[in-house]
């Protein structure tokens, strides 16, 4: 998952606020960004290992598959892209906003 966020040019705190947008547009419950925090280290350590739910909201973040992010246990391709049409929605509003505030 490391190498994802790397390749992207991302922060850890990117990844945490991305997590938490992602979480919150679908009506998820996550951890509160201090433990996100720690958690996005854990896993890019290798000390633990996102559960499932995470594992959808890093694959849709990233763009990638299970496999591409190290994950054991699959996510359903279905779901994946469901989800990551609601997150290229979610980008989309969020770049409509920006073009306002900009104007």
């Amino acid at each position: 998952m490391g190498r994802a966020r790397l390749a992207r040019g991302w922060s850890q705190v990117k990844v945490v606020r991305a997590l938490m947008l992602l979480a919150e547009h679908w009506g998820w419950d996550i951890a509160a960004e201090n433990s996100l925090k720690v958690f996005v280290s854990r896993w890019e350590n290798d000390t633990h290992r996102p559960g499932q739910a995470y594992q959808v909201l890093l694959c849709a973040i990233f763009r990638a598959t299970p496999a591409e992010l190290g994950f054991t246990r699959p996510v359903a391709v279905s779901t994946l892209n469901e989800r990551l049409a609601a997150l290229e929605s979610v980008i989309e509003g969020l770049t409509e906003r920006l073009g306002a505030v900009a104007a």
